[in-house]
This record gives structure tokens, C-alpha cells and sequence, in this order.
């Protein structure tokens, strides 16, 4: 039974797929691609280096139901799943390979982008030069998003094809992941520099920003706090462990204690987000089939989940009670077959035993945005590195705010709802009391600050809950070992690299090939 419904996700996902590349007409019209326009610009370009990323930035179909639920989700135990042979080898080479692709067309992009820029007269380029600065914001955070799936990955010679038209010199090394952090930690302090002395932007400049930014609408500020609070986050992904713990605790007391030369993501309107619906585009199809065909596949709870949600303001707007008017999830200590039944249970008794992800909220609401870095994340880094003491400051009082701004953030997607009436959010003394509680609760400070950040992350960024859990940990999750799987029997620590960059990328992929298995960990993983 099982396989026959992974069987039927697989095909769906390719057929959606299809269905989308038709359905995007309106925003090509829009924003077209470059490589096909007879007139590229920098503006443009940077355009295209945010289309290229679209549909793993978004809830997109490809990203939800063909590359997430079915693998990242389960490794976080952020969706529920049975214990059914092969359930830790995801969805397979072609799916991991269109994730894998998708960085490199956002990458090609980015290397036009930078060789129209190069390649302007030098009175031109103080117009074009931020348009680079932010599509590289944008590059990076899909580049930290690669290694931290696969850890070493070709960059500094990547992309350069469609430029060079020279194949022989297009086949790019592997750099080490702790080399390109490196990069990118670096990198981001000058962009920010940079974008806090452009106080004069040109009308053309500014004129183009409002066009063609559709995430930022052109407003620096706010791409300084993106820039700062992406390496924020790539900060305390090194600080726990690995090679660069000491660089990055230092650059979390740079950020987090000069907060006006390092302006990050401080309310919930500040969210970096975009919207579902920019320019009239709809980037939802598909979506709810997703969600809600294929017996429930892709949306039961796991009861790790619910468990850490019980007496959470956030659980009604999070899932739904199932017919005997309870939140029940999928327990991974269950026997396959016990979950099965329950699983498959008749309509007549009640239907599907386990409870759905919240319809409102999520699976039918068509203004659901692609998030890209929120208040509630960097609050949560903020309560770890005060608790570690890696900068001074009040631990409870930012993990209080990080709770706060959680709750706020699920309820206003719950308001974005048009299947149903959205919920009534909790006052802000119920919310900030229930963050109070959470801080009590905890005897380890540790443990609390992680399970609240997993949380949060949940159903809109799986990847990064995966990453915090093998950051850190927390929260200690059980799996049972797939004993007929010879490939993958535990629970993955990467995902192994796809055949394609194998097979056409031979020679430098045989660098890394030794430690291209499941068990190999990234180097900033505990």
C-alpha cells in the first residue's frame, strides 16, 4: 500500500512539474529570462536570478511534495510517516537532482548578472552595482542551502558556460563547505558595508529597484537586515562545532553587539518573504493536491510534533483534530502495520486516524508567501548565544521574544486564510505568558531555546529544522532502524550527491567521492 502511494507521488510530481512550467506564463511576461531576452540588463538579471530560485524559495510543488515532505520533513520528524521500507531514501536521484540543478541555473544566472556588471563603463556601474550585491545576498543563502544538503559543492569556477562557451574548462571543482562559509561569512559583512554608503542611489537606480526587486521592493534597509541575519544564521550553524567554531561565535558578537552597524530582522514586519501573489502571479498550483491527495501522503503530523505542541496557541492553526476530535500524529516507536490500519481506516469509522496539517493555514490558503528569514529565527539565536555566553544579554528575555513573535508570525498566516474564517489570535498577555511558561519548563535553557527554534521552523522551512537538529540534537529524536534497506537504514546525515553531477562532473567528483555517503557528517554537525 505504501509504495504504491510513493509511486503515485513520484508521477504526480512530474506531471505538476509540467503543469507549471505552462501555468508561469504571466510572470515571464513579467520578468523574462534573460538568456532569452535581446536586451540583458543588470536589473533584469537580477531578476532572473530570483526566478531561477523560485520554486525552491516558495511552497512551490516541486519543493513541498517532490524534494521536502517525503525526506526532509521525516528527518526532522516535522511530518509524520510509517515505518515502511525505503522511507529513509526520500524521493530519489531525479528529484535530488532537480534540487541540485535548480542552484546551478540560479548560479549561471548570477554569473551574467556579474559579467554584464564587469563589462559596463565605470560611469555606469555605480547605477548597476547594488543590483549584483543583492542577487549575491539572494545566491548565498541557496548556496548555504546546497552544502549544507551535500557539504563540499563547486562554486568559484561554476556557472561560467553560457559565458565562456568553452566545455573543456566548464567541468568546476569542489570546494570544501568550510571554505565556502568562510566565503560567505566574509562576503556578507562587505555587502552590508557597501549597502549602508549608498545613501544617494541614482532615479534610474532607484526606478529600476522598485521594478524589479519584488522581494525587498528596493529598500536597502531591509536588505541589510536579510544580509546581516542570513549571517547571523550561517554563524550559529558553524559556532557548536567544526573547524570554524571560533570564527563563527565571533562574528555573533560582531552582529549582535553593534546593531547599528549590523541592522538584522527585528519584528515580524521585517520578515523577508515573498509574497504568493506578487504581480498578480499565483505560485500555489498544486499545492493543495499535494496536501490532501494520495491518502494524506504529505501532511500527518508527527506526534513528536504534537507532543511538544500540547497547550501551544499555535496547534489549532498547525494541524486539525481528526473525527474523534483529537490531534493524533504518526509515532515513529509504532509498528508499520499498526500504523497502516490506522492510517487506512474506512470513512465509516472515521477515516484517516492521524491529524492533518492545519487546511486554513496552509494546504488551501493561496497567499502563503516563500519565507525567507524571520524575527523569531534571529530572536532564537540571539537567547543561544546569550545563554552560551558567546555575547552578552538576556537569554529568557530574547528566547520570550522569539516565542512571542512565533505565535504572532503562524497567526498571521492564519489571517492571510480565504477557505475558511482565519482564527482569533491569543491577546499578547496569553502569548507572552505561555512564553514565560515554555522558559520555566525547561530545566535545560539549551534544550528550550532549540525545541521552540525547531518548532518554528516546522512546515515553512523543513530544511532548516533538519539542520538545526543535527546542529545540535535537540530535539532528541527516535527513529526505528529500516532493516530491509541496505542502503539506507538510519536516518541520513546528508544527502548523497546526484547521479548527474557524477556521471558529468567525473573527475572532480572522484575528490570527493570517498565521503560521498549517507553517514558522512557535515562538518559543522554535532
Amino acid at each position: 500500500m505504501i509504495m504504491k502511494h510513493i509511486f503515485s507521488i513520484l508521477l504526480s510530481c512530474a506531471a505538476l512539474l509540467a503543469f507549471n512550467a505552462c501555468s508561469d506564463q504571466e510572470y515571464i511576461d513579467k520578468y523574462p529570462d534573460p538568456s532569452k531576452t535581446s536586451t540583458v540588463s543588470c536589473e533584469k538579471l537580477m531578476t532572473g536570478v530570483f526566478k531561477a530560485g523560485y520554486d525552491y524559495t516558495m511552497p512551490s510543488y516541486a519543493r513541498y511534495f517532490c524534494f521536502e515532505t517525503q525526506q526532509i520533513g521525516r528527518f526532522a520528524q516535522i511530518m509524520g510517516f510509517i515505518n515502511s521500507t525505503g522511507r529513509y531514501q526520500g524521493m530519489g536521484e531525479t528529484y535530488n537532482n532537480n534540487r541540485w540543478k535548480n542552484f546551478y541555473d540560479v548560479l549561471t544566472q548570477f554569473r551574467m548578472l556579474e559579467y554584464t556588471y564587469d563589462n559596463l563603463g565605470e560611469a555606469d556601474k555605480a547605477d548597476y552595482e547594488v543590483f549584483v550585491l543583492l542577487a549575491k545576498v539572494f545566491v548565498y543563502e541557496q548556496l548555504q542551502q546546497v552544502i549544507d544538503l551535500w557539504g563540499d559543492a563547486p562554486f568559484t569556477e561554476a556557472g561560467y558556460l553560457g559565458i565562456t562557451g568553452d566545455v573543456k574548462s566548464s567541468y568546476p571543482a569542489y570546494e570544501k563547505a568550510e571554505t565556502l562559509y568562510k566565503m560567505m561569512l566574509d562576503d556578507l559583512k562587505a555587502i552590508n558595508s557597501r549597502l549602508a554608503g549608498m545613501n544617494n542611489l541614482s532615479a534610474l537606480t532607484t526606478t529600476y529597484l522598485g521594478a524589479q526587486d519584488y522581494i525587498n521592493k528596493g529598500d536597502l534597509l531591509k536588505w541589510r537586515k536579510y544580509a546581516n541575519s542570513l549571517r547571523l544564521r550561517m554563524a550559529m550553524r558553524l559556532s557548536s562545532n567544526g573547524s570554524l567554531s571560533s570564527e563563527g561565535r565571533s562574528v555573533i558578537n560582531e552582529i549582535l553587539s553593534d546593531p547599528a552597524a549590523y541592522p538584522v530582522v527585528d519584528n515580524n514586519d521585517e520578515t523577508v518573504k515573498i509574497l504568493a501573489d506578487a504581480d498578480g502571479f499565483k505560485v500555489l498550483d498544486g499545492i493543495r493536491e499535494g496536501f490532501e491527495s494520495w491518502g494524506g501522503q504529505c501532511n500527518r503530523a508527527s506526534q513528536t510534533m504534537l507532543s511538544v505542541l500540547s497547550g501551544d496557541p499555535r496547534l489549532d492553526i498547525l494541524y486539525e483534530r481528526n473525527a474523534e476530535g483529537i490531534y493524533a500524529g504518526l509515532d515513529t516507536h509504532d509498528a508499520e502495520a499498526d500504523q497502516q490500519k490506522l492510517f487506512d481506516r474506512q470513512t465509516a469509522e472515521g477515516g484517516n486516524y492521524y491529524s492533518a496539517v492545519d487546511t486554513a493555514t496552509f494546504s488551501r490558503n493561496e497567499s502563503f508567501p516563500g519565507i525567507l528569514m524571520t524575527a523569531a529565527e534571529v530572536s532564537f539565536i540571539r537567547a543561544e548565544a546569550c545563554q552560551k555566553g558567546y555575547v552578552q544579554g538576556d537569554a529568557q528575555a530574547a528566547f520570550e521574544k522569539g516565542v512571542r513573535e512565533s505565535v504572532a508570525f503562524y497567526y498571521q498566516l492564519n489571517s492571510t486564510a480565504t477557505y475558511r474564517e482565519p482564527a482569533d489570535a491569543p491577546s499578547s498577555s496569553d502569548i507572552a505568558a505561555f512564553a514565560t511558561a515554555k522558559w520555566s519548563a525547561y530545566s535545560s535553557k539549551e534544550e528550550a531555546i532549540a525545541t521552540q527554534k525547531w518548532l518554528h521552523f516546522g512546515l515553512v522551512q523543513m530544511l532548516e529544522a533538519w539542520n538545526e537538529v543535527r546542529r545540535t540534537g535537540i530535539p532528541a529524536l527516535y527513529f526505528q532502524t529500516d532493516n530491509a534497506s541496505a542502503s539506507c537504514p538510519e536516518v541520513p546525515a546528508r544527502l548523497k550527491y546526484p547521479t548527474d553531477e557524477k556521471n558529468n562532473n567525473r573527475a572532480n567528483y572522484e575528490t570527493v567521492m570517498a565521503n560521498d555517503t549517507y553517514y558522512t557528517k557535515l562538518f559543522w554537525a554535532k
